[in-house]
Order: C-alpha cells, then structure tokens, then sequence
C-alpha cells in the first residue's frame, strides 16, 4: 500500500444500527487493537457479519467473533456457510492463541467428534464434542427447549490441523467444519437431560 488512502481504516466498516456513542467506542476499540464486541453485545453479531472481511484486514475479526459467536443462540437465519466464511477469513493461529487446542487433543493428529441435533433437517454446524454423551445431551436440550422432535447423533474423523480452536465459554467445543458426518444408531431413550457426567 503506497498511501494513507490505501490503507485500511475503520471509517470504511457499516455502522448501520449503532448509536453515535457505539460508533466511537467500536472506532476507538479497533484503532487500539482491542476487542470491540463488549461496546456493542447486542448488535455485534450483525456488524461482524456485514464487515468481517473488513475487520480481517485491519486484524481485529478473531477475538469479537469468538465472543460474538459463543454468545449467538443460533445462526438459522444467516446459514451455515455464511458462519464458515468468517471462520476462514480468521487468522487459524490468531483463534489458536486465543482459544488454543488443549491437551491430550493437541498431541494426537486426527480426533473423533460428535454433534447432537433435533429438528426436521439435521446440519453439521461448526460446533462439535470430543464426547459421546455431551452430543446426546446437546440433541436432548433442543427436543426439551426448542420443541423440537427428531433427536440425532452425528459423528465425524478429522485432522486436527483442521480444527479452527478449541472453545471452552459453556462447554469444549471444537470449531470445525465437517462435509461428511454419520448419523449414530442410538435408543431413543438415551436422549435425556439428566444424564450422567
């Protein structure tokens, strides 16, 4: 970049929804490299969304979309794919220093991960378990709170160069994507709430 008026700056990121007050925080938060996402909590999915590309250029994406996305109860309404480009617009070893890949996980080169789902169509998001039984529950939870039918287990073999991070707000979580899953033959009685940890 041969100018100043190369060069990424907040002033070309949609603020659309924010309050003046928001606006400056957000501007002051990215000038300093610092997390934004606790200045706007309840409109900063939907900035991130609109300018994560941005944001990955001026290299302050990873940690408010971690926070962003840890705290989303969903993303029906934006897909799937969308949630994946702003994962791969990330930089891989920026999300692994901040939420790195803990042991024994980090020491192994392929990891088995599992997924629970409810509902009439079953999608491989990009939140998985290393454990059988938490995937049970997770299916469980959206049947119980969701009013949702149809509980399913997924299973998915991965590299673990794969993985994006490991997050650890609610649950571990790994961060991956997966094209290709196996729904488990599980009793239907195994979907319960109360399970045993």
């Amino acid at each position: 970049m041969d100018s100043k008026r190369d060069e990424p700056h907040a002033a070309h990121l949609d603020f659309v929804g924010l309050t003046g007050p928001e606006v400056r925080a957000v501007m002051g938060a990215i000038a300093s490299g610092e997390n934004f996402h606790g200045y706007i909590p309840e409109t900063g999915l939907d900035f991130i969304l609109r300018n994560y590309r941005q944001l990955a250029t001026l290299g302050v994406l990873e940690a408010a979309w971690l926070d962003a996305y840890v705290h989303a109860p969903h993303f029906n309404q934006h897909g799937m794919l969308v949630v994946k480009a702003v994962f791969d617009a990330c930089d891989r070893d920026r999300l692994r220093l901040l939420k790195p890949i803990s042991a024994p996980y980090s020491s192994t080169d392929r990891l088995t991960l599992f997924r629970g789902c409810a509902g009439p169509v079953h999608t491989f998001g990009m939140s998985w378990s290393a454990s059988l039984d938490k995937a049970i529950w997770y299916a469980a939870h959206h049947v119980a709170f969701y009013d949702l039918a149809n509980p399913a287990v997924y299973v998915t073999t991965m590299s673990v160069a794969d993985i994006y991070c490991q997050l650890d707000h609610y649950d571990d979580d790994f961060i991956a994507y997966s094209e290709e899953a196996w729904r488990i033959n599980l009793p239907a009685s195994e979907f319960k709430l109360d399970r045993q940890r």
